[in-house]
């Protein structure tokens, strides 16, 4: 996952950040998944398309997480993400 980049599936899903947090819509579901400041900070950074490493970079500047740690539930969380074709993983 490290040399990929990532972007919100925009035939999918739409993204709104809130104050700390936000709120993805799932177009065909006509569903709304509130998200914690965590996932709200991935999403956010997925849809600037930003690559795996600076993803990881910044949410273990933003919380002082262990690097490992991050890297895993940072993986685990695209993957879900990915599979549920709500954003798009390309190689760079």
């Amino acid at each position: 996952m490290e040399n990929k980049k990532y972007a919100l599936n925009l035939e999918k899903v739409l993204f709104t950040p809130l104050e700390d947090d936000g709120v993805l819509y799932v177009i065909d579901e006509n569903k709304y998944i509130s998200l914690n400041e965590t996932y709200a900070l991935i999403i956010k950074y997925v849809s600037a398309e930003h690559k795996f490493q600076f993803i990881l970079e910044h949410l273990i500047s933003t919380y002082d997480v262990d690097r490992e740690v991050c890297k895993l539930q940072l993986e685990t969380v695209l993957t879900e993400l990915i599979a549920k074709k709500y954003i798009l993983e390309s190689i760079v």
